[in-house]
């Protein structure tokens, strides 16, 4: 009877704690936050020099006498006359005029590149001849205060593709591609100057050359906001000592057990202390170190979460269905669950090659995308598809 009651005193806690949770994640702060930047202009003699040499100075508004406001159709006259190569587009995350700073509480920072065109009759013939490769350098900078200097942060020549189509204004409009990934919001203010050596099309065709045929250049920011930070945060340092006693509390129960521990056990051992270390608040080293590889150690700590739990589920259900006799002589192994567990390890590994190749590269080179490229798209879902046939046919 005392069982049956604590039983049932521990389920209604369980019960009680996921619905207070599911409260908090339904009417606390908003995740992410989403904003955009059309980028300005600025015609220089030497953009791709400044851009690969890296040692030159960035350029933003107040070192430039810059033709618009990111709508390129008001400089389209000023600017006909120069070559693309010679026009370098820019623009400060966040805006200056907004006054506001970049927090290290945003824990990351993701953009997306959009382009748009005016001429219908660029797109149908990007889209006709096949020649959607955008090709462009890029370099980043950093400060932590309004006016100081700019230092450089990482530059790189990128490669995406471009898939276009018309909106309701007769703009031809592409699709977002990745621009670049950061792990760790570290600074106050962020700086992205890009180069576009010519567009498609542009040194084939006369009509195409320069900036005609481009309508605007949009970086589209994402961040995680300071309020679902600081919530997250210390709902996983209130729990992580809670989580840690209790894993401490069953393996000294197990331990002072005479016999050996049974395999649903051991499993249950495992799950508590992958758990353990996936509550672990190493997020707040943010705040004080800039840390780019945490996104790819959040994803590698959630994998491992995930391959434990499935691998206790399958064992626990495994030696439940036994009977009696068979799981009398059932000597436990984990080797009965070869197929099962094959599964999971195999499937776990596919995705660690994915984020290896994904944020893995970012962690070095920010604008490295695996799907800024058909090829590159192609390999990625054949990847995902094959793993998932492997699992029907097991």
């Amino acid at each position: 009877m005392a069982n049956s009651s604590a039983l049932v005193l521990m389920t209604l806690f369980v019960a009680t704690t996921a619905i207070v949770f599911f409260i908090i994640g339904a009417l606390g702060p908003t995740s992410t936050a989403v904003t955009s930047h059309e980028m300005a202009m600025c015609v220089l003699p030497d953009p791709l020099d400044r851009i690969r040499e890296g040692s030159l100075d960035l350029i933003d508004e107040d070192n430039c006498n810059a033709f618009g406001s990111g709508d390129v159709s008001r400089s389209k006259q000023h600017l006909q006359a120069y070559p693309m190569k010679n026009i370098m587009f820019y623009t400060q995350i966040p805006s200056k005029l907004s006054r506001h700073v970049m927090s290290r509480w945003f824990q990351f920072l993701i953009t997306d590149l959009g382009m748009q065109f005016s001429s219908g009759e660029y797109a149908e013939k990007v889209t006709k001849f096949n020649a959607n490769k955008l090709r462009f350098e890029i370099a980043m900078g950093y400060r932590d205060d309004h006016s100081g200097p700019w230092h450089h942060l990482t530059q790189g020549n990128v490669s995406r593709t471009l898939s276009c189509r018309p909106n309701t204004w007769g703009i031809y409009s592409c699709d977002h591609f990745p621009l670049f990934e950061l792990g760790s919001c570290h600074y106050k203010h962020y700086l992205v100057n890009i180069v576009f050596p010519s567009l498609p099309l542009g040194d084939i065709v006369d009509d195409f050359r320069g900036l005609a045929p481009l309508s605007g250049v949009i970086i589209y920011e994402v961040h995680q906001t300071v309020g679902f930070t600081k919530l997250w945060l210390t709902i996983k340092a209130a729990l992580f000592p809670v989580v840690l006693i209790m894993l401490c509390w069953l393996m000294n129960r197990l331990s002072s057990q005479t016999k050996p521990l049974a395999l649903t056990e051991k499993s249950l051992v495992v799950m508590g202390i992958s758990l353990t270390v996936y509550n672990a608040p190493v997020e707040l080293l943010s705040l004080y170190i800039d840390a780019p590889w945490l996104l790819v150690l959040n994803d590698f700590r959630q994998g491992v979460l995930v391959a434990s739990l499935f691998s206790f589920w399958i064992i626990l259900v495994g030696e439940h269905k036994r009977a009696p006799q068979e799981e009398k002589d059932h000597t436990g192994h984990i080797g009965n669950y070869w197929k099962e567990m094959g599964v999971v390890s195999l499937s776990c590994i596919f995705f660690f090659v994915y984020e290896f190749c994904e944020r893995g590269i970012q962690v070095a080179f920010p604008f490295y995308s695996l799907w800024g490229s058909a090829g590159s798209r192609t390999i990625a879902v054949s990847y995902f598809l094959a793993e998932f046939c492997y699992y029907i046919m097991q």
